[in-house]
């Protein structure tokens, strides 16, 4: 019966069965996890309950919802005050709700493309959740799918519709680009902000003035935050000096320079 699953699951003999299998089946389960974090997750669906018309079991529908939406007013109050308490507050909400786990960790990443400045507030709920789910994988994916919204996003329509989207490319990039530099000082990730910044010091020269323009923006953001309180990479310098004494392009070159002086 329904009932009797419960006490199922929570007998020694399933337990260490279960243990059993799973170590013997660790390289299937493994990709089997893989697949499953690939798969783009439904934001409209939020697991309501089934509705059922015997009244024994009108009882077993589920709050998934209202979970959801108080973990997004909870990023959304976010500040320097609050974030901390809010963070454990989400930690807390969600051990007992792992299945919502990917779904939040979507909206944490939307949320830093749109509001730079709580970024560093975000990246910390970010550590919290890895050290309590240790998801390498999900997490993973999650960046390599928003990089590639961000930049696969098209112009289209009039003038001032093709302006809207880039400039919404360049906020979400900026916001990106600053989430992902808080995520690595913060041990979360190993060894993407240098892969980034070469690959934005290079497109720099290979790209027209607006493309270009949106590489030093990202750079200058990446750098207020991974060099703050301490003196940029030499061989950065040397780079961005190379490309500013060839650069033609004014606003370009003035940026650089906000760099190089860490303006």
């Amino acid at each position: 019966s329904v009932e009797s699953l419960q006490s199922l699951f929570q007998s020694e003999e399933y337990i260490n069965e279960k243990v059993t299998y799973k170590q013997s089946q660790k390289l299937s389960l493994l990709g089997l996890d893989t697949f499953l974090n690939s798969i783009e997750i439904n934001k409209q669906y939020f697991r309501t309950g089934i509705q059922v018309k015997n009244p024994r079991y009108k009882r077993k529908v589920y709050d998934d919802t209202g979970v959801i939406k108080q973990l997004k007013l909870s990023l959304n109050k976010m500040s320097g005050l609050t974030y901390e308490k809010l963070c454990q507050d989400i930690c807390s909400q969600l051990s007992s709700k792992k299945h919502l786990y990917p779904i939040m960790l979507q909206y944490i990443f939307e949320q830093s493309l749109l509001h730079h400045t709580y970024c560093n507030y975000y990246a910390r709920l970010v550590e919290l959740l890895h050290k309590q789910f240790k998801n390498d994988v999900l997490l993973q994916t999650q960046m390599e799918r928003i990089y590639q919204q961000i930049t696969e996003q098209t112009e289209s329509g009039n003038d001032y519709s093709a302006l809207c989207a880039k400039n919404k490319q360049v906020d979400q990039l900026i916001g990106y680009s600053i989430f992902i530099t808080e995520l690595e000082i913060k041990k979360v990730i190993h060894n993407k902000v240098d892969l980034l910044i070469n690959q934005l010091i290079q497109n720099i020269t290979l790209n027209s003035e607006d493309e270009s323009y949106k590489c030093v923006v990202c750079l200058y953001n990446i750098f207020k935050v991974l060099y703050k309180d301490t003196d940029i990479n030499p061989t950065y310098v040397s780079s961005l000096n190379e490309i500013k004494d060839g650069m033609k392009y004014m606003k370009i070159k003035f940026k650089i320079l906000d760099i190089l002086e860490k303006r």
